[in-house]
């Protein structure tokens, strides 16, 4: 809220919630975990064509301590599922997870048992995407979910979330 009747200059007030969710939900930083096509229809949304860039996630992170959004597209095998975990585990606080695809949502066609049916068997998922593959304007559409998501939390009232090493 702005108040010009103070001597003309005015004041902005708001609550640290909301600009703290503002700013999470404009900076998300994406990790990667592609195995498969759909990995492709990831990268086609990074492109000039689809832009992720306007929703403030173009900054696409390779090292799992500097993001957190974790999009998993593709098929997940079982050897491939600790490593996984692994990342998921090394990403700060607070981070969201994004299931692309049928294989990484539940296998998809791929019901063997050298695949993992689902990521949700071991990491919490946020988001799922639907499709074999998905279009890129799903997962823009699942970002924007996030997005949603992020704005109605309260990381004030959450503890270990401000939690300060």
């Amino acid at each position: 809220m702005i108040d010009r009747q103070m001597g003309g200059e005015g004041f902005l007030t708001a609550r640290v919630d909301h600009l703290i969710n503002w700013a999470r939900k404009n900076s998300l930083w994406p990790m990667p975990f592609g195995t498969a096509c759909c990995a492709i229809e990831m990268m086609a949304t990074l492109a000039g064509r689809f832009d992720l860039a306007r929703f403030g996630s173009e900054a696409i992170r390779f090292s799992p301590r500097q993001s957190d959004l974790m999009i998993v597209s593709g098929r997940i095998s079982l050897k491939m599922m600790p490593v996984l975990k692994k990342i998921y585990d090394q990403m700060p606080d607070p981070k969201w997870v994004i299931s692309m695809g049928a294989c990484a949502s539940s296998g998809g066609v791929f019901n063997t048992y050298t695949l993992v049916q689902g990521v949700d068997q071991f990491l919490p998922v946020d988001i799922y995407i639907p499709g074999c593959p998905p279009r890129p304007e799903d997962l823009i559409d699942a970002l924007m979910k996030i997005q949603k998501k992020i704005e109605h939390e309260h990381p004030t009232r959450d503890h270990s979330a401000l939690a300060i090493a």
